[in-house]
């Protein structure tokens, strides 16, 4: 397996086409792009490309918010407010409090830390794009259309643990990328065969977030080669969760 940047990408800005900015530095990098390959790309310029921010100041915190901010008093209030309605649940039932800690189930079945929201600044926060798995398959038809490429695609984003410190990545949108990978292997001892099942696309998220780094380095877009996968357009996010939306 063998991991890059994709070079010379531009700084994201509201309205950009990221699957044709993305093909622009294929192209004008001669960056050796083969069928198969993976990108890996940081949810964050998608969201900035969507408009996806929001000023903390046109939020207006409900009772319920209100009482949650009193368990975890070192969120801004008004972020709180934003993850209830991400939730789309104005109940609150669909947050997870635990000591400092605030995690979201997303209507599309995924738990996400402060669901998915992050401060940009004092008064701006930037949500998840509206919908990461269509993000995706736009990326990847697009480097398909400018590069005459098959590559998968998977959009990564921040997410921590409540029992450890600090955050990794995982994925929250794929294109042609399989969710899982299954595998079989036969016990030496019992010679019985033993099947296992792994996250493949938060292996390989976690894999790009080693050469993304966090916000500001501007390495928002890693290619992965040389590891071997079934495409398939009809891949979704939702085919690694275990729970269902409702």
């Amino acid at each position: 397996m063998k991991m890059d940047a994709i070079p010379n990408l531009p700084w994201i800005q509201k309205g950009d086409h990221v699957g044709e900015i993305i093909a622009n530095a294929v192209i004008h990098s001669r960056v050796s792009l083969e069928d198969g390959d993976i990108l890996c790309v940081a949810s964050k310029v998608i969201s900035t490309a969507e408009g996806r921010e929001v000023a903390l100041s046109d939020i207006t915190a409900g009772e319920v918010a209100e009482r949650i901010h009193t368990k975890v008093s070192r969120k801004d209030v008004r972020v709180i407010q934003k993850m209830i309605d991400v939730t789309e649940d104005p109940s609150g039932h669909k947050l997870e409090v635990f000591h400092d800690y605030i995690g979201a189930w997303l209507p599309n079945g995924m738990r996400l830390t402060s669901a998915g929201i992050d401060q940009i600044d004092a008064e701006t926060i930037m949500l998840l794009p509206e919908d990461a798995d269509k993000s995706a398959r736009e990326i990847g038809e697009t480097i398909q259309r400018m590069c005459n490429v098959t590559v998968g695609v998977v959009i990564t984003d921040s997410d921590g643990r409540i029992e450890k410190k600090g955050a990794t990545q995982i994925a929250i949108g794929l294109y042609g990328v399989p969710a899982l990978r299954k595998s079989e292997a036969i016990d030496s001892q019992t010679g019985e065969v033993k099947q296992s099942v792994e996250t493949f696309c938060d292996l390989l998220a976690g894999a790009a977030a080693l050469i993304m780094g966090q916000r500001g380095t501007n390495r928002p877009v890693v290619k992965i080669s040389g590891v071997a996968y079934p495409f398939n357009a009809e891949n979704t996010i939702r085919d690694s969760l275990s729970r269902t939306p409702n």
